[in-house]
């Protein structure tokens, strides 16, 4: 592949789109023909350096943005001229986009063809910050993960309309970054042909998940190589470590007749005391394998990380997240009948299938540590969890957390009692009760 160094025909304007949230036009660059960083760091810094008014259309045409002059007047350039100078026409242009640019909503997570979600901790210069209102490019780390510089185009409603660095205090989450200055939160985005990248690698799977028994006095703690640990009235059946596979045990579920299932990311599947009824990697599917959950009777739900749900055996399907946006899906959790599921972005962000009923999910309250997991309460409601023990609890009564207590890794986990009570499972193997749970006993004594 080469290196493009952004030499730019300019393209006839065409009918324009309003705002950096409408829909652009413009045909894009193939993702082989790769952009330095270098470059599009160059090019942002040359538009920020003339304090590039804002405008939603090309140089010289009539404006649709009412807070706005009505005709967007700004230095010339033949490269950059027939770009909108709002804030997706500036990244539209740093990145070598077709012109006059692409909008919010055509960047991930709301189209992934060209962009992906990444890491908010990963960000180089060269990325950007993007949401459904709003794009930014990220310039520098000043404190990693707390401070950080940005480029943008901010708007004619605010007291400088022009292009400028903002430097600001920032929260992470996961996928997704909050900017102090702004208010906004916003998804961590990295143009796919960029380069001076390596291709993002597959997210590290946690050891130490627990899984309730069917009978809920018991649990099982399983690693990413397949070992299983039995504590309670959780029979032992083997595990994935004793034979070959080629990818990590993601998940874990059990039918109420006993014995289990261990899924693999590429969706192999390992009965153990429980039927075989086949796998996703027996079939054509896209995204990674993140999780299992059993049905009412003898079957199986297969998720991704893109949100769609696979069913074997006698699992009903009952739809998936992989055709509306959102954050990538990190679990699958049964409902206590066995007749539905919600699916778990990393976000927090929950979706309900089936007779799953939805209580509100994480996205919707402040939370300092990435989501981790979640469970679902016999008589209604959930807890979902984040990596430093904090409960957050829709519909269901709140019994504490690990972040209440000292404990020396990070919560991988969470599965609940039949009751109202749950336990969580950390990396080092400890596992903490909550409610009803009772403690049998953790990997981390072994």
């Amino acid at each position: 592949m080469m290196i493009r160094r952004f030499a730019i025909a300019l393209v006839s304007l065409l009918p324009l789109a309003f705002g950096c949230s409408s829909a652009g036009e413009g045909a894009d660059s193939s993702e082989s023909d790769l952009v330095a960083r270098s470059d599009v760091m160059a090019r942002a810094e040359s538009w920020v350096a003339v304090e590039m008014p804002y405008c939603q259309v090309p140089n010289h045409r009539h404006d649709i943005d009412i807070y706005c002059p009505s005709v967007c007047n700004r230095p010339d350039n033949a490269s950059w001229d027939s770009y909108r100078s709002d804030c997706s026409g500036f990244v539209s242009f740093v990145w070598g986009l077709g012109a006059p640019g692409r909008v919010t909503k055509q960047f991930a997570p709301f189209v992934n063809d060209i962009t992906h979600v990444i890491a908010a901790l990963d960000l180089q210069p060269g990325d950007a910050v993007n949401n459904d209102e709003h794009v930014m490019l990220f310039k520098s780390w000043v404190n990693k993960g707390s401070v950080a510089t940005f480029l943008e185009e901010p708007g004619c409603q605010t007291s400088r309309p022009y292009a400028r660095e903002t430097t600001t205090s920032v929260s992470v989450s996961g996928n997704t970054i909050h900017l102090a200055s702004n208010g906004m939160t916003f998804y961590a985005v990295r143009l796919k042909a960029i380069a001076g990248t390596a291709a993002p690698p597959p997210p590290a799977v946690p050891s130490y998940r627990v899984v309730r028994s069917a009978s809920g006095n018991g649990y099982w703690q399983f690693k990413n190589d397949g070992a299983v640990y039995s504590w309670g009235d959780a029979k032992y059946d083997g595990g994935a470590n004793t034979i070959a596979h080629a990818t990590p045990i993601v998940g874990m579920a059990t039918p109420a007749a006993g014995g289990y299932w261990q899924a693999a990311a590429d969706g192999a599947i390992y009965g153990w005391g429980a039927p075989y009824h086949g796998g996703l990697n027996t079939i054509a599917h896209s995204g990674s394998v993140i999780g299992i959950a059993a049905s009412s009777g003898s079957g199986y739900w297969e998720a991704t990380a893109n949100g769609a749900v696979y069913s074997f055996g006698d699992a009903a399907y009952h739809g998936g997240a992989n055709s509306i946006a959102h954050a990538p899906m990190i679990s699958i959790t049964a409902t206590p009948s066995g007749n539905g599921y919600w699916m778990l972005a990393s976000d927090g962000a929950v979706y309900s299938f089936g007779d799953a009923g939805y209580f509100g999910g994480a996205n919707t309250v402040a939370h300092s540590a990435p989501i981790v997991g979640m469970a679902a309460q016999a008589s209604g409601g959930y807890w979902i969890v984040a990596s430093d023990g904090a409960i957050y609890s829709f519909g269901a009564p709140y019994h504490g957390g690990a972040n209440t207590i000292a404990h020396s890794a990070a919560i991988v986990g969470i599965a609940s009692t039949k009751g109202s009570g749950y336990w969580l499972s950390a990396a080092d193997g400890a596992i903490y009760s909550f409610g009803d749970a009772p403690y049998h006993g953790g990997a981390n004594s072994l």
